[in-house]
């Protein structure tokens, strides 16, 4: 009888952990094996997706992985940005809880873990830089960079899209699998602050609990003041529903647009997975 439940419960995954990738060879592989490295650990079946859309050798380095784990995945994105990167992978996650965070391991797999444990009476768990218990390491931040901060932060996140969250850029998420899909087809913008759209859209049919981590900077980001205003720009286009005044081809809904290309033989049902105990 314990053998038939084991059977009966193989292939069912915990969590899946999306790692959007671009040009991230040289840091990916020291977040993916300290993720591996703690959750091999504990009694979870999960998976890692990484959505690369690098054209640096790092799906080769990712495929060399894969040989010796069968729970990673590669997703192959045909189109530059974070935000399409993480909903096309959201499209073929097969875990109960679906998550991302970043390829620079800004997010430690401890903090990551403590997340997922915070789930009590939410549908959301979201890590976050600006709590008064957030612990935030060498954070590079310029001038610039600040009041851009500042005009996404307080004036769109709370002013204009009524959200009382104090960090919704932090790279680390972690959702309901049956909250989550029921937002993903609304799914508008799909660069870099798609965080702010996905969180707005989600705080309509779920419970989202903002929890203070321990983070390290990445100084290798960068700062344009253009990328601001056509942040700007779309956030005030999703916000208002102003596709409805204009007819635009580019405002298709995600399930129209066939972008990603997943590795034939990773998206089959994995043989094996990793039971920990």
């Amino acid at each position: 009888m314990e053998e038939e439940a084991k059977k009966s419960q193989e292939g069912e995954i915990d969590l899946s952990i999306i790692i959007p990738s671009y040009n991230e060879k040289k840091r990916f592989p020291r977040t993916l094996e300290a993720y591996m490295s703690f959750f091999d650990k504990l009694p979870i079946k999960y998976e890692i997706i990484f959505a690369d859309y690098s054209n640096d050798g790092s799906k080769d380095l990712i495929r060399e992985y894969q040989k010796k784990h069968s729970n990673i995945v590669l997703l192959n994105i045909n189109s530059k940005g974070k935000g399409i990167a993480v909903l096309e992978a959201f499209r073929i996650c097969r875990g109960k809880f679906l998550s991302f965070t970043d390829a620079d391991n800004a997010t430690p797999p401890e903090e990551f873990y403590k997340m997922y444990n915070s789930f009590e009476g939410y549908d959301a768990v979201i890590g976050s830089r600006g709590l008064s218990r957030s612990h935030v390491k060498s954070w590079h931040k310029s001038p610039q960079r600040r009041i851009g901060s500042f005009v996404l932060g307080v004036f769109f996140v709370k002013i204009i899209y009524g959200l009382d969250i104090k960090d919704t850029q932090c790279g680390a998420k972690i959702f309901r699998r049956e909250k989550l899909i029921q937002v993903l087809p609304m799914m508008r913008i799909k660069d870099g602050i798609f965080d702010i759209e996905l969180l707005w859209r989600f705080k309509r049919i779920g419970r989202i609990n903002e929890v203070p981590i321990s983070w390290t900077d990445d100084k290798f980001s960068n700062f344009k003041w253009r990328d601001t205003i056509y942040h700007a720009i779309w956030l005030l286009w999703v916000r208002f529903d102003l596709q409805k005044l204009y007819a635009l081809e580019e405002l298709k809904t995600l399930d129209t647009i066939p972008i990603a290309v997943p590795e034939p033989a990773r998206i089959q049902e994995f043989k094996t997975l990793k039971t920990r105990s």
